[in-house]
């Protein structure tokens, strides 16, 4: 199970990282976004696959091109991430609930 819940951690550290990269970099010229899925891994586990857009952005008059960073999509990501944040982090307290409450029964405090 916590290696469920830190690779949910994960996964969202790396969605909003590169989100952050692309708005960090979208007055840069001929910068390409990067774009993160969140997918599930083996055992149940969280992954992620990251790829570089092949979408050139607009070109400009000294032959080169804006970067192709959609400002909503990079929001989109960052509250996506932080929502998964939210979630997992949400799940570990359940977690710790839980293994409080059976520590109580076994031990016979209540």
């Amino acid at each position: 199970m916590s290696d469920i819940l830190i690779s949910g951690l994960r996964a969202n550290e790396l969605l909003l990282s590169n989100a952050s990269s692309n708005i960090a970099n979208m007055n840069t010229q001929d910068y390409k976004s990067i774009r993160t899925t969140i997918v599930e891994g083996a055992k149940g586990t969280v992954d992620t696959v990251t790829t570089r857009s092949t979408v050139e952005g607009v070109p400009t008059e000294d032959g080169h091109y804006t970067s192709n960073v959609d400002i909503p999509e990079e929001f989109g990501d960052i509250i996506l991430a932080q929502r998964g944040f939210e979630a997992v982090l949400s799940a570990i307290e359940t977690r710790e609930e839980m293994m409080t409450d059976l520590m109580n029964v076994l031990t016979g405090k209540n």
